[in-house]
C-alpha cells in the first residue's frame, strides 16, 4: 500500500458504490486533504477562504481541541494519536474546515496510516458533508480505542506479578501515564466541542436526526474512552505505590539484616581486639585451649544475637 506523502489531494465519492477515489482537480463536494502543507499549499488553502490565523492554529503542535464558526466556515480542531509514517504515538492536531462547498482536513503531520484504511474501506458520500465529518471523527475515536486497549493489555501482562516488577517496568508505566494524560487532554475538549454541535443556537453544523444520534453515540463512546484512561491512570498510580512499598520493605529488610550482622560481629570484634593487645593476661592466653574458648564464645554470642533479632524480634 502506497501511503500519502504530503501535499494537497482531492477525494470524491464515485457513483458505483460511493467508494472514495482521488481526483485530479477540485470540485464542489470534494474532500480536500492537506498534510504537512508547504507555503504554496497554505496559500492555496487560504484562497479557498480558510482563515489564516485558524490555519496557523491548526498547525501548532500544542493546539487544544475546539470548534468555532467564522466567515461561513466551521472549524473543528482536535488531536489524533500520531499514526503517520514516522510513528511515535504522540497526539498531533488536525483541523476539519467545513463550508457549503468543501470538507477540508489540515494536519501538520502525515496521517497516512489513519486515512488510507478509511479511504479503502468506507463507502460514504463526500458530498454529504456532515456524514463524512462524523465518519472521520469516528475513525479517530477508533484509533484512540485501539491505543487504550493496547495499553490496557500490556499493563495487565506487566502487573501480573507486582513483587517481581523491575525499574524498567516502572519506566514503561511512566510512559503509559504520559500517553494517557495526552489522550485525556485531547479527548475531553474534543467531546465538549462535539457536544456543542448539538446546540441549535450555535448553528455550527447542520445535523439531521440521524446525524444527531450519531453525535450522541460518538459522545458516549468518547466518554467511555475517557473513563478508561482515568481508570488506567489510577491503576498506574496504585502500581507505583505498590512498587514503592515493596522496595521500601526490601530496603528495610536489607538494613535490618546488615544491622543484625553488625551487632553479631561486635562481640567477636571486641574479643579479637582485646586479645590482640600486647599486654599480660592473668591466664595463659597463648595456649590452644584459650584460642578455642575465644572462638566458641565469639560464635555463640554471634549466633545468640542473630537468633534474638532475626527470629524472636521478627
Amino acid at each position: 500500500m502506497a501511503y500519502y506523502k504530503g501535499m494537497i489531494n482531492y477525494y470524491r465519492s464515485v457513483t458505483d458504490g460511493q467508494a472514495i477515489v482521488e481526483q485530479p482537480a477540485l470540485q464542489n463536494g470534494d474532500w480536500v486533504r492537506a498534510e504537512r502543507p508547504a507555503e504554496d499549499e497554505l496559500a492555496q488553502l487560504i484562497s479557498l477562504g480558510i482563515d489564516t490565523d485558524i490555519l496557523s492554529d491548526a498547525l501548532d503542535p500544542h493546539e487544544i481541541p475546539r470548534i468555532e464558526h467564522d466567515g461561513g466556515w466551521t472549524y473543528f480542531i482536535t488531536r489524533v494519536p500520531d499514526v503517520g509514517d514516522n510513528f511515535n504515538d504522540y497526539t498531533t492536531p488536525i483541523m476539519f474546515a467545513l463550508n457549503n462547498e468543501h470538507t477540508v482536513t489540515v494536519s501538520r503531520d502525515l496521517l497516512g496510516r489513519l486515512w488510507q484504511p478509511f479511504i479503502d474501506s468506507n463507502a460514504v458520500d463526500t458530498a454529504r458533508q456532515t456524514q463524512l465529518f462524523l465518519r472521520m471523527v469516528e475513525t479517530i475515536l477508533r484509533s484512540y480505542q485501539t491505543r487504550v486497549a493496547a495499553i490496557n493489555r500490556q499493563m495487565r501482562a506487566a502487573t501480573s506479578d507486582l513483587v517481581n516488577l523491575s525499574p524498567k517496568d516502572i519506566t514503561t508505566f511512566v510512559e503509559y501515564e504520559r500517553k494517557l494524560n495526552d489522550y485525556l487532554d485531547a479527548l475531553i475538549p474534543t467531546n465538549t466541542a462535539l457536544e456543542k454541535t448539538l446546540n441549535a443556537k450555535f448553528k455550527l453544523i447542520q445535523l439531521q436526526e440521524e446525524d444527531q444520534e450519531m453525535v450522541e453515540d460518538l459522545s458516549v463512546d468518547i466518554e467511555q474512552v475517557i473513563a478508561r484512561c482515568k481508570s488506567l491512570l489510577r491503576t498506574i498510580t496504585n502500581v507505583r505505590d505498590s512498587y514503592r512499598a515493596v522496595m521500601d520493605t526490601r530496603l528495610n529488610e536489607t538494613m535490618r539484616t546488615l544491622t543484625v550482622a553488625t551487632l553479631a560481629l561486635a562481640i567477636p570484634t571486641m574479643l579479637a581486639g582485646l586479645f590482640g593487645m600486647n599486654v599480660q593476661f592473668p591466664f595463659d592466653s597463648h595456649s590452644s585451649f584459650t584460642f578455642w574458648v575465644i572462638i566458641f564464645v565469639s560464635m555463640f554470642t554471634a549466633a545468640l544475637i542473630s537468633f534474638y533479632f532475626l527470629i524472636r524480634k521478627r
